[in-house]
């Protein structure tokens, strides 16, 4: 990826997924719990570990020097070692199996570049500088997570709730988006920080509105 190409913002599913991590350091190891995180099957080579690694009990430790044929059954990989001649090799490793490759701290390298988050239940706010100025990637996710509260993970479960009831078309197509319209108002989100049971009050009056 060079400086003046524009990165195309996805969100990747990678549960039950392998993913190669190469590096047994503190970056390699918030790398791999992340993937973990996200459900993929985590292999991790290096010759040494942080004991970190050995308590996760997702993650899959190879000690030994990173090969090519580490890349086997790849879905993705990610570099992060302290040499750079390994880097390459697994940059490289990666292009030639087609396997999309993430280098920690060489845009130029990465076929993806993993961006600063917020989360808050089922809502995932990602920024991106790509790879320009991490440290304002870093500051802009603090005030985002200062932004977005804890109510927008009980906001989001219960707005899925009513979508899974609804989306058997019990209303009219008009009055179900006039719900989900209602159902995103500042009211709701406000009633939402006061608690579960001050949400489902909110939300029942509205599904009453757009029923009426």
């Amino acid at each position: 990826m060079t400086e003046r190409q524009f990165a195309y913002p996805v969100m990747l599913a990678v549960a039950g997924r392998r993913a190669l991590v190469v590096g047994g350091g503190q970056v390699a190891l918030r790398k791999a719990r992340a993937l973990a995180d996200a459900g993929a099957r985590v292999r991790a080579v290096a010759r040494e570990f942080l004991p970190e690694f050995a308590r996760d009990g997702r993650l899959e430790c190879v000690r030994e020097p990173y090969a090519a044929r580490h890349m086997e059954g790849a879905a993705l990989a990610v570099a992060a070692t302290d040499d750079e001649a390994v880097n390459g090799r697994v940059a490289a490793d990666a292009r030639a199996a087609g396997v999309l490759v993430n280098v920690v701290d060489r845009p130029a390298l990465c076929d993806f570049i993993v961006p600063s988050v917020v989360r808050r239940g089922r809502l995932l706010v990602a920024i991106s500088t790509g790879g320009a100025a991490p440290s304002l990637s870093r500051r802009l996710r603090e005030r985002l997570e200062e932004h977005f509260g804890p109510e927008y993970a009980l906001l989001l479960d219960a707005l899925a709730q009513v979508r899974e009831r609804y989306k058997s078309g019990d209303l009219p197509p008009a009055a179900r988006r006039r719900l989900f319209e209602r159902l995103t108002a500042d009211d709701i989100l406000a009633a939402a920080r006061e608690g579960r049971e001050a949400l489902a009050r909110a939300i029942d009056a509205a599904i009453r509105q757009a029923a009426g």
